[in-house]
């Protein structure tokens, strides 16, 4: 009896203790609760990149700290040649090297607060030198306006890429950026004649060029373009002014100039079916070409459609002087001073003309006398004739040659032969009697 009253006055504190834990559990995730959610978070690793990093005096650099517990603690090996601050909130690490004389190496490290650490291994070398400015050299066409470049025009910016010790560097890419301005950068990238961006690589003396080009739309202004070393960052600007000129003859050309002359073959006749060709250049193209003689030649490749491309005019017999071409681009622009043609007659005597006589048959009567006479043309204008046989002399007179046949030497049947001759040349007709 006493057993059972124990066991009646434990019961419900054993149930009570019971529910107790059941709850403990549940508020652990259960029975199956995992020992790392039970001991706390787990810490992130503490990382910096890169972790390997070559870097540029005076050139900022940018590493990225990453895990572990903020603020970071930030140290130098070398505080001279890679100076640093020493705490960091955040996770970007901007340094700018110091100036150093020769390739320098320096340990960039990095403590959390909950004394994680890690480094990167950093290579900080001399600084190229650049120059001061880019130099830009424009048209020799656009001195007379004032400024560097004309519309409708290009020129070169430069810049020479030197190590520290002045040696100019070679096989360096330089990036050309156009900055302000209305103009472009000249590439030989198929598809893409004129870009904003372009980069080159220096030659053996350290120089690095591009072509700028400017549209014959561009007004009046300041323009600036930057170069940039590629591999180090460094970078420098220049500026330039472009003037709005639109006088033909200093944005466009052609040649030969002056004048051009065919000659005829003789004193007589002027040249036909001679050609000659003009290449015109600069400007906007296409070019369209005119004339104030439009029907003394025949006038091909026009309108010429390229810079460098060419038109050609052929004679068509006509004689003239002071043929002159009217030169227009796309954008109006037209020169002034264009070239000129002239069409004339040669020196040497003309060419003897082929000898006729007219008709070159007669039918003459038998038993009277008969009187013919024969129109002579060609040759060289003085002509001398016989009669075969010899019945009689012709005579001449001018280019008409008179011949009788007597009544005694006009039988039926009879057949003689008129010779004409006019310098080298001869001609015959035929008399036949009936």
């Amino acid at each position: 009896m006493p057993g059972y009253r124990l066991t009646a006055w434990l019961r419900p504190l054993i149930t009570l203790a019971a529910l107790a834990g059941v709850l403990s559990l549940a508020a652990c995730g259960g029975g199956s609760g995992s020992p790392s959610s039970m001991s706390g978070s787990v810490k992130v690793p503490l990382a910096i990149t890169p972790a390997t990093a070559t870097v540029y005096s005076g050139n900022p650099f940018t590493f990225l700290v990453t895990g572990g517990t903020q603020p970071y603690a930030v140290l130098s090996s070398d505080q001279a040649a890679l100076p640093v601050v020493g705490t960091l909130t955040g996770n970007t690490l901007v340094v700018v090297p110091g100036s150093v004389g020769a390739d320098t190496a320096v340990t960039l490290s990095i403590r959390d607060a909950a004394g994680q650490t890690a480094s990167a291994a950093v290579t900080v070398r001399p600084a190229l030198l650049l120059p001061a400015s880019i130099t830009i050299t424009g048209n020799p066409n656009c001195g007379a306006s004032g400024a560097t470049l004309c519309s409708g025009q290009d020129g070169t910016a430069s810049v020479v890429l030197k190590g520290p010790a002045g040696a100019p560097l070679a096989g360096r890419d330089v990036r050309f950026d156009v900055v302000q301005g209305d103009f472009s950068l000249s590439s030989t990238a198929p598809g893409q004649p004129l870009v904003q961006t372009l980069t080159v690589t220096t030659d053996q003396n350290g120089n690095a060029a591009v072509r700028i080009v400017v549209p014959t739309t561009a007004a009046t202004q300041i323009a600036t373009i930057r170069a940039t070393d590629v591999t180090g960052g460094s970078s420098v600007v220049g500026q330039f002014t472009i003037a709005q000129f639109v006088n033909g003859n200093s944005v466009l050309s052609i040649i030969p100039t002056g004048v051009t002359t065919f000659t005829g073959p003789d004193t007589a006749t002027c040249s036909n079916g001679a050609s000659a060709s003009f290449f015109v250049f600069g400007g906007t193209p296409p070019y369209t070409i005119g004339t104030n003689f439009p029907t003394a030649i025949t006038i091909t490749g026009a309108p010429v459609q390229r810079s460098g491309g060419s038109f050609t005019i052929t004679t068509n017999g006509t004689c003239f002087t002071g043929l002159t071409f009217a030169i227009t681009d796309a954008a109006g622009r037209t020169l002034l001073t264009p070239p000129t043609a002239s069409n004339v007659v040669g020196t040497a005597a003309p060419a003897p003309g082929a000898l006729v006589i007219n008709p070159a048959t007669q039918s003459c009567t038998a038993g009277v006398d008969n009187n013919f006479d024969f129109l002579i043309t060609g040759g060289t204008g003085t002509f001398s004739a016989i009669l075969t046989p010899s019945v009689s002399q012709p005579t001449v007179s001018g280019g008409v040659v008179h011949v009788t046949i007597p009544m005694a030497s006009a039988l039926a049947g009879s057949n003689f032969t008129l010779t004409v001759s006019s310098g080298s040349q001869t001609k015959t007709a035929a008399i036949a009697c009936h």
